[in-house]
């Protein structure tokens, strides 16, 4: 007779589990214009330069679904949802770990990042190996990234203690996309996400991000931008007409309005506008009141 310990045991869940990424045959767009991916793929007869363009379009389009999904069961473990109007396939993001969501944040608050997708695509790269022999490796990257000036980029959130890519694997990854794609890789360390102030001004933007039910600004917004640039939050609090938010219930008569105390609304203004991409700060300070605001050229 089997004892209830030993049945006990057999239902516990081990403390971790650990599974390959889907390799690119496997996890591959059904869209047949994106069957060459990156130009990456070995043994290749023939690629278009065509190709490239629309798969790194696809990316950043509705349409595209990441390549790593997350079941219900293991969300809670060490993940979180990340909440970003930069990404197009939805408002939220699954972060793999606890910083990257914070890795995240830190690109929502680059006004020069547009566009952002999670999981975007299997790339398929050559790699050194260490007794010096050359191997195909397939990476998902965490993050693609879409600049302003058009340019692609993709990311990695790693711990320092994170050994996912390896040694050297992180230029080797690098190379094959700058090479074949011209597009940039970065991997992004614990240590170096939480470096201040960078993290302070990006997560201050991130979280003063337009959104929808709030306050319309535009108002405001507009008076600030015809101001006679560069000045600093205080000047403009002063230079501006409209510099506060009242408030008051519905069914009461407009002179019955209070100012809302303990909101800086040229503050917040400055911070939307920057978040846009269409005033800035300077980022080696901690942004406060007294910081100048400047055009972007």
């Amino acid at each position: 007779m089997k004892s209830p310990h030993a049945k006990k045991s057999r239902r516990q869940k081990p403390s971790r589990i650990t599974k390959e990424l889907p390799s690119d045959d496997v996890k591959r767009s059904t869209e047949d214009d994106y069957k060459v991916l990156l130009h990456c793929l070995p043994n290749a007869k023939v690629w278009y330069r065509e190709h490239l363009q629309r798969t790194l379009e696809f990316i950043f389009s509705e349409e595209h679904e990441p390549r790593v999904t997350f079941p219900a069961r293991v969300r809670g473990r060490g993940r979180r949802r990340f909440t970003t109007e930069k990404c197009r396939t939805g408002d939220t993001i699954v972060t793999r770990n606890s910083w990257m969501g914070d890795g995240l944040a830190l690109m929502d608050g680059d006004p020069d990042i547009i566009a952002m997708a999670p999981y975007p695509i299997t790339v398929r790269y050559l790699s050194v190996n260490a007794d010096f022999t050359v191997s195909w490796q397939d990476h998902i990257p965490d993050l693609a990234i879409l600049r302003r000036d058009g340019s692609v980029g993709f990311i990695d959130f790693l711990h320092d203690m994170d050994v996912r890519l390896g040694e050297n694997r992180g230029r080797d990854l690098a190379l094959s996309l700058q090479e074949d794609c011209g597009a940039t890789y970065e991997e992004m360390w614990a240590t170096d996400i939480l470096k201040q102030p960078r993290f302070f001004n990006r997560n201050l933007l991130h979280a003063n991000r337009p959104r929808m039910g709030e306050v319309d600004l535009t108002m405001l917004e507009r008076s600030i931008l015809q101001q006679a640039l560069p000045m600093t939050v205080d000047e403009l609090y002063a230079a501006v007409p409209y510099n506060t938010l009242v408030e008051r219930y519905e069914d009461e008569p407009r002179s019955s309005a209070e100012v809302s105390e303990g909101v800086n609304a040229v503050f917040s203004s400055c911070l939307r506008l920057a978040y846009l991409g269409k005033v800035e700060f300077d980022m080696s300070k901690q942004i406060s009141t007294s910081s100048t605001v400047s055009r972007r050229s």
